[in-house]
């Protein structure tokens, strides 16, 4: 896999998707399999007592459909962002993994709030907007990638269904957002950057000739100053009497 390297593809790539859904599905197995209230876990927003909740709200999932629907997309968004921003990954992922439930903390209803999809939408989120921001060719074709997969998450920021937390999709969305513009300056890997432009005062005046002047261009069209020219060579005009022009001159 060495001669991938140079694409920004080898094994590391899928290390921390990999990661959150191993860990994040030991979780749900064991809360599933031995009994265990861990939802209880999730976050509260207003309670005070409910501190870690930003923490450990993204790890508790309500049934296998609601994991299942996470945990994929977090893994390819996931090896998207690391693959594309391979320097701020680790920044990104921390911080859409814990700056929405902080910002949920202060916005969100009284529930408990439980799911990554906040997570979910903050990767998202710098995903599309990092392409928007920057009007990037290649980057542009990841955000219409996002809009393609998950166009249907902007419906999930309005309180259509009291079940689903809206406002962790609002949490995660604006902190995507955040991220995208606070970074909107950096460079993409080697192979996703823009081809450099060739400036127009750089663009040699040769190359728009017509090829017969590129070719007299080359030719000694007129001798050094002070110095006849030179008379061309080949038959001259006679008279019948044997004698040229030049001679009687």
């Amino acid at each position: 896999m060495s001669h991938w390297r140079k694409y920004g593809i080898h094994k590391g790539l899928f290390l921390w998707p990999s990661l959150w859904l191993i860990l994040a599905w030991s979780i749900f197995l064991l809360e599933e399999g031995a009994g265990i209230p861990l939802r209880k876990f999730g976050i509260v927003p207003g309670d005070v007592h409910s501190w870690y909740g930003p923490i450990t709200f993204p790890w508790l999932h309500s049934d296998v459909n609601h994991i299942v629907s996470n945990t994929i997309s977090l893994f390819f968004v996931g090896a998207l962002i690391r693959y594309s921003f391979p320097k701020i990954f680790d920044r990104v992922w921390f911080i859409s993994l814990i700056a929405p439930g902080i910002l949920l903390w202060f916005i969100g209803r009284p529930n408990v709030h439980i799911g990554a999809s906040a997570w979910l939408y903050a990767m998202v989120a710098f995903v599309f907007f990092s392409g928007v921001l920057r009007l990037h060719i290649k980057l542009l074709a990841q955000s219409l990638l996002m809009v393609f997969l998950y166009g249907s998450f902007a419906w999930g920021v309005l309180p259509h269904d009291p079940t689903i937390s809206y406002e962790g999709h609002w949490s995660g969305a604006i902190v995507g957002v955040m991220i995208a513009v606070y970074y909107r300056k950096l460079e993409p890997i080697e192979s996703l950057r823009n081809e450099e432009r060739v400036e127009e005062e750089e663009v040699l005046w040769d190359d728009w000739k017509h090829p017969f002047e590129r070719e007299l261009d080359h030719e000694k069209i007129s001798p050094a100053s002070g110095t006849p020219s030179p008379r061309p060579q080949g038959p001259q005009f006679r008279y019948e009497d044997g004698s040229s022009p030049d001679e009687l001159a």
